[in-house]
């Protein structure tokens, strides 16, 4: 359960890095600059969130959790490439949002899987705060794509809600 735990945190922190360097986009504009800001803060806090929880399980000798590591590697491998992407600068902004979107769209899937399928009330109770807060953010980025005056009216279905 720690090592699961452990690159959840990373992938947390991976991800608040993302937006920390999206944060120094020559193309976005100060709404876009704070978005990112938040998102950033709020990984970082996230990343802090699950650690507590992790320790606190340590503590207390809880091994399993019901957790499958599978998905959260992925999503480590994916913020990698991002960040990388990110901090080289190859991202025009339009790519950035979506990428932001997309990296939001996926934590709120794995944040709900994972709610559904831990063992433990701490961590379900946690994955779904943390669902909700990737909710939060991908709304935040589709009504900032809505209201972009490229007139192409960008559409995304479910807004936010998983399937």
């Amino acid at each position: 359960m720690k090592a699961i735990l452990k690159t959840c945190v990373d992938v947390e922190e991976r991800v608040g890095e993302i937006y920390q360097q999206l944060v120094k986009h020559p193309d976005a504009n100060d709404e876009l600059r704070e978005i990112w800001q938040e998102m950033a803060d709020d990984e970082m806090r996230h990343a802090h969130r699950i650690r507590q929880v992790s320790d606190r399980f340590d503590m207390a000798g809880v091994i399993a959790c019901g957790l499958s590591r599978e998905g959260v590697q992925e999503l480590l491998a994916r913020a990698g490439e991002l960040l990388l992407d990110a901090q080289e600068g190859s991202l025009s902004i339009d790519e950035a949002i979506y990428a932001s979107v997309e990296l939001e769209d996926a934590f709120l899937k794995t944040h709900i899987g994972f709610a559904e399928s831990g063992n433990q009330p701490d961590l379900q109770t946690m994955f779904k705060s943390l669902a909700e807060a990737d909710r939060v953010h991908t709304v935040r980025l589709k009504s900032y794509l809505n209201r972009m005056n490229d007139g192409d009216g960008l559409v995304f279905g479910n807004e936010g809600n998983p399937e």
